[in-house]
């Protein structure tokens, strides 16, 4: 009787080791597509910051609630994350700060030269349709200026803040 209900026992030991086994070996990495992003205690803004990660930082998923993960870093701190600042796959390396903020404003990848061609203007390619549809010059001039504007990462998070976007929205 006893060796019949200490195999139970083990089989069901066996089993559970086996599906912890499994659950590590498929646990899900998230990247990081934000120029930087802030790890929280809890599922809120306004939950303190447990630690700040980088762009292109793998971070292991360990389970998701509305928008927010919890994931640990390759430091072993876990937090949870706003959604929207990670993607499934690692982001293009491009080095330039528009690329990144362009990357990270995008819901997809874009490339460190798609997200940067703001920078600089139309691009030429761009800029010969624009003639060629017939769109005025100073119409292509108001995109250059738009375009030109910098913001600061403070002055994002505070826009972001004070319109409840984004990890903000209630």
């Amino acid at each position: 009787m006893h060796v019949r209900r200490y195999g139970r026992l083990a089989v069901l030991v066996w089993l559970a080791s086996l599906g912890w086994l499994v659950s590590v070996g498929y646990a899900e990495t998230v990247y990081v597509q934000a120029k930087s992003a802030q790890l929280r205690s809890g599922k809120t803004s306004l939950s303190p910051v447990v630690a700040t990660v980088q762009f292109r930082e793998a971070l292991e998923k360990l389970r998701q609630e509305d928008d927010w993960y919890q994931v640990r870093t390759t430091a072993g701190v876990t937090g949870w994350i706003f959604a929207n600042k990670t993607s499934p796959s690692r982001p293009s390396g491009g080095d330039g700060t528009l690329a990144k903020l362009g990357q990270s404003m995008r819901q997809g990848e874009a490339t460190p030269v798609t997200a940067s061609t703001g920078a600089r203007g139309l691009d030429k390619v761009s800029d010969e349709y624009a003639r060629r549809a017939g769109i005025p010059q100073r119409y292509r001039a108001a995109v250059d200026r738009m375009t030109a504007y910098t913001l600061s990462d403070r002055e994002v998070e505070a826009f972001l803040q004070e319109g409840r976007l984004g990890e903000y929205a209630r």
